[in-house]
């Protein structure tokens, strides 16, 4: 389950996952396969699915033609949520994450699924609406 753990922190990293610059990336993973699957918002408004189908199977990103996330209302709520000071937390056997790229770095906060931060839960429902 460590494998799955890392190869999640690997992909919001950027290592393994969408090409560097800005975005604000969510992820949730691991278990029995290693599978996992997220969203990735650009500030263009872009919203891409992310699947990785199990733990070394590359990412499948999928552009989601027609929908259009509000990058700067989401990024907003982050920034009044406090997250580049949130503590980035621990992988667990299913972990969710979200990560935000900007100014050239990266911040992540991880999770045991189901239970995100309560200072993210607004931000979260807005990204999980985009992908609807």
């Amino acid at each position: 389950m460590r494998i799955a753990a890392l190869a999640v922190a690997a992909l919001l990293a950027g290592a393994a996952g969408p090409a560097p610059g800005e975005a604000i990336v969510t992820y949730c993973g691991g278990g029995a396969t290693g599978g996992g699957g997220g969203l990735q918002l650009t500030p263009d408004g872009s919203v891409t699915r992310l699947r990785r189908p199990r733990a070394g199977a590359p990412v499948e990103e999928t552009l989601l033609d027609g929908r259009s996330a509000p990058y700067a209302r989401i990024a907003a709520m982050l920034e009044a949520a406090g997250f580049a000071g949130l503590p980035r937390g621990a992988p667990s056997n299913m972990t969710c994450s979200i990560a935000w790229r900007r100014h050239g770095a990266s911040h992540q906060v991880m999770w045991g699924i189901g239970q995100a931060p309560a200072a993210l839960r607004p931000a979260l429902a807005e990204i999980e609406a985009a992908g609807r």
